[in-house]
């Protein structure tokens, strides 16, 4: 067990689900915690509660006192308090490694899209399989007492971010990537550096190690056929080592025949819809029986998995139209979360979208386009920036036009604020079977306040 007895560790962002998990866990491991973020939220109250003293708003003075200040890679070296704290800095991604280094067998799970689904249902199934592993979610799970991570004896699960390079920290035992697209050029440059990164990546697994490969990605195909060590493939087609042999929709759930290296493993269940879901599914499954999970324990545990927050999550209804929130802000998930929705509800569409940074908004605008015209009708907000400033001729217009060339006469609007896309939506919800607020910025929130305000 980690000893931090006697230091003083600070946050800086300790509001963000990452560093929130990893300040809570330093004080869990002794240490006398501080965090500070622009603004209060549920992750910076909860640790208030659990006695992490927390301040809003930045100052040199906040790190005067600690022997570790801890940021991630959205903080600027111009941050006053990370100017104050020198030497004494570390990135996030090195605690987390930091913390997965203490422990007998690690694994990272990473990838464009699925990485935190992945990595939640993977703990489930470890944990109701007779498992007591550490895990660390880039989401907020309700059936975790702590929210996004879990201290315990076995291996350490961790989702891994590709979008700093920091996935690149820890020493792993066992690494998964479920697939790799474009994403995060402003970091990597272009494609190929990013595709270096995740080869330098698969190689980084300890020499009896495993690489576990979604291959109905051509990238992470390609990857897998390159990497020379042990290795699993888990995909749809019959060149997966793990895969389903059938599959159906019933009561709700996706009823699938699994398939490992040949043999027929029997009829699992599935509550987390659409097909991107099985495939994390697949991934999971596929990592914990290769740990010594018993298949018929996994069998049992799968259908019990909920959907990480933010995750299509069914937030309630406005006019008897459920309304979900979910954090797709790629095209590939965007247009996942568009097909999957339609698994659940059927009937018509409402999708409102919050474009997250106006870098990807420019990269991406004609695949934003012809995913969101995959629904009925399109609700666009004001681009998040996050840690950018404004492009000139950047904006949800981009999205807008695009959709409109795809498919004329699509039923577009906005951009609307966050604050007023709340009334757009109670609006017209009632014309629709299903909405769903999407994006990784902001809207959430709205979402969240429009259902609040019903009844």
């Amino acid at each position: 067990m980690i000893n931090l007895s006697g230091q003083h560790w600070h946050f800086i962002g300790v509001g963000g689900i990452g560093m929130s998990a990893l300040a809570d866990m330093a004080a869990r491991f002794g240490a006398s915690v501080s965090g500070c973020d622009r603004e209060a939220g549920p992750a910076t109250e909860a640790l208030g509660k659990r006695g992490v003293a927390v301040r809003v708003g930045h100052d040199a003075k906040h790190v005067a006192a600690a022997d570790v200040v801890v940021y991630s890679s959205a903080i600027p070296e111009s941050h006053p308090e990370r100017v104050a704290a020198g030497g004494r800095g570390i990135r996030r991604g090195e605690l987390l490694a930091k913390f997965m280094g203490e422990a007998e067998t690690s694994v990272g799970v990473c990838g464009t899209h699925g990485k935190t689904t992945t990595t939640w249902l993977l703990g489930h199934l470890l944990v109701e399989s007779g498992f007591d592993p550490a895990l660390y979610v880039g989401g907020f799970v309700a059936a975790l007492p702590a929210g996004n991570y879990r201290l315990g004896q076995g291996p350490f699960v961790a989702e891994l971010d590709e979008s700093d390079g920091s996935f690149l920290m820890p020493r792993l035992d066992a690494a998964v990537v479920t697939n790799i697209e474009s994403d995060h050029l402003s970091h990597y440059g272009d494609f190929s550096a990013l595709r270096g990164a995740f080869r330098q990546y698969a190689r980084g697994v300890a020499e009896s190690g495993l690489l576990v490969a979604g291959i109905d990605d051509p990238e992470a195909e390609a990857l897998y056929d390159s990497h020379s060590g042990k290795k699993l493939s888990f995909g749809m087609g019959e060149k997966a080592a793990v895969r389903p042999l059938s599959t159906r929709v019933e009561s709700g759930q996706r009823v699938f025949r699994l398939s490992r290296r040949g043999e027929d493993l029997g009829e699992f269940r599935l509550s987390l819809p659409g097909e991107h879901n099985l495939k994390n599914a697949l991934a999971a499954l596929g990592t914990a029986l290769e740990l010594g999970a018993d298949p018929e324990a996994l069998r049992s545990a799968l259908p019990c998995a909920r959907s990480v927050g933010r995750r299509l999550e069914a937030l309630g209804e406005v006019s008897g139209t459920p309304i979900y929130s979910d954090y797709a802000h790629h095209p590939t998930e965007v247009a996942a979360t568009i097909r999957a929705v339609r698994e659940i509800a059927g009937g018509k569409v409402l999708v409102a979208f919050q474009p997250h940074l106006f870098s990807r908004t420019r990269d991406y605008a004609d695949d934003f386009a012809r995913a969101l015209s995959l629904a009925d009708a399109v609700v666009l907000l004001d681009v998040y920036p996050a840690r950018e400033d404004p492009i000139p001729g950047v904006d949800s217009s981009l999205l807008a036009s695009g959709m409109g060339g795809i498919r004329p006469g699509i039923d577009v609007s906005g951009p609307f604020s966050v604050d007023a896309v709340g009334d757009e939506i109670a609006r017209r919800a009632a014309d629709f079977s299903v909405v769903v607020m999407m994006g990784a910025g902001s809207i959430d929130q709205a979402a969240r306040r429009l259902v609040g305000r019903e009844g």
